[in-house]
């Protein structure tokens, strides 16, 4: 093992237990343990780069790379007209240190084997499962939850939740989508023990999002178990729409009983009564568009959604619960178009590296039905800037084009080789 192998793991395990090391106040700012390891491991990567003359690819990510410079650089102007400027000054302090972490991250998996991001992920997986498992049978959390850091508030209620390392459960569940298509990807493999063990967690993993109440997440792994079924087994697809022309009739009765409850159920009901968390999150939606044309579409400032006045009723809720919605109102037009282009293009890459050699580059489809999935379940979190995990995936799929590089040079032909 490497030294970049290690740093990378180390760098991997402090994004979920840097909450549990010390933390020491400078000024409005906090440095954690995490925050000195990625300080250090970039001054080892210029020392290596411009020292060592080793060379730093960057190899099909110059886009997105540019444009989180433009990102961050964009934050800093917009201090001109930012309502809360201390707010503004932490987020853009958080930015840099998560640009940094993208720049380290990049540096570190240039040669790494595959083998060892898939385990990393796959390992924090099994670990969350019986943490969520206590959780939920015996109503106890670690300290970074919501139910331990807010316990007054519900103390008087049975509310049962996993949270697992993070704040709260809607956090949860979005990384668990981030994780499920790294145990679809173990269906792949010949072993009926491994298949049985990814299957085992891929349920548990549906059955945690799923006792969260994180529908949207249900709804985002859903849609990750098809895509991956299509893009795996296509000719098992062709021979299975017989089987779905047979019980089409069933199907689309069942179809029409949800679309019944969906119609009479409590979230309309909730909109309707001026209250109920589909009320709140209408009325933050609005507020956030509102907002957005309010600053011309500039944006209100990093970090200052929760500082807008807010034209709509939210309830005394001020987090936009839609991490799309929260790129648009603090960032503005310019910089929510430049995102949605730099999302787009990472998963272009990562589908067109897997097109290219299936059987090599199955990380390629985990990571892009990752993203698949986050695009769905991010709208499920209060806020998400402050989420490491988010710029984990972000720096992970970076790295892993650069390490995978020769599959966008050449000349591209589909491979067959895992239909089946």
């Amino acid at each position: 093992m490497n030294w970049k192998t290690t740093a990378y793991i180390i760098l991997f395990a402090l994004i979920f237990i840097d909450p549990f090391f010390f933390n020491i106040p400078i000024g409005p700012l906090r440095m954690t343990l995490l925050r000195l390891v990625i300080g250090f491991l970039f001054v080892i990567m210029l020392d290596q780069i411009f020292i060592k003359k080793n060379p730093f690819h960057t190899d099909h990510i110059r886009f997105p790379l540019v444009f989180l410079g433009i990102w961050f650089y964009y934050g800093a102007i917009s201090l001109i007209w930012t309502n809360n400027k201390g707010t503004a000054i932490k987020e853009l302090y958080y930015f840099a240190v998560f640009l940094l972490l993208i720049l380290v991250l990049v540096f570190l998996l240039q040669n790494l084997k595959s083998s060892v991001i898939t385990a990393t992920f796959w390992f924090i997986g099994v670990v969350l499962i019986p943490i969520s498992i206590l959780e939920f049978i015996f109503d106890v959390h670690l300290p970074t939850s919501r139910f331990v850091i807010e316990a007054e508030r519900f103390s008087d209620i049975d509310y049962r939740r996993a949270t697992g390392f993070f704040y709260n459960e809607n956090d949860l569940a979005l990384f668990l989508v981030i994780l499920l298509p790294f145990y679809l990807s173990g269906l792949l493999k010949k072993s009926l023990l491994v298949k049985l063990a990814n299957v085992i967690i891929i349920v548990a993993l549906l059955l945690i999002t799923y006792f969260n109440d994180a529908r949207l997440s249900v709804i985002a792994i859903v849609l990750q178990i098809l895509l991956f079924a299509l893009l795996s087994y296509k000719n098992l697809i062709k021979h299975g729409a017989r089987l779905f022309l047979l019980f089409s009739p069933l199907l689309f009765l069942a179809a029409a009983g949800i679309v019944y409850y969906l119609a009479n159920a409590s979230f309309f009901e909730g909109i309707k009564a001026g209250q109920g968390s589909a009320f709140i999150r209408m009325n933050l939606y609005l507020s956030g568009i509102y907002g957005t044309f309010q600053s011309f579409m500039l944006g209100v400032g990093p970090g200052n959604f929760q500082h807008m006045d807010f034209s709509f009723d939210t309830l005394g809720f001020t987090n936009p619960h839609n991490w799309w919605l929260e790129v648009l109102t603090n960032y503005g037009l310019f910089v929510f178009a430049g995102y949605c282009a730099f999302f787009l293009y990472i998963m272009v890459q990562l589908y067109l590296i897997y097109w290219s050699d299936k059987k090599n580059n199955i990380l390629a489809l985990i990571l892009f039905l990752s993203f698949i999935g986050f695009a769905i379940s991010c709208l499920g979190p209060s806020s998400l800037f402050y989420f490491w995990p988010m710029w984990l995936l972000y720096g992970v799929a970076l790295g892993y084009i650069v390490q995978k590089r020769k599959y966008l040079k050449r000349e591209r032909t589909p491979d067959n080789s895992l239909e089946s």
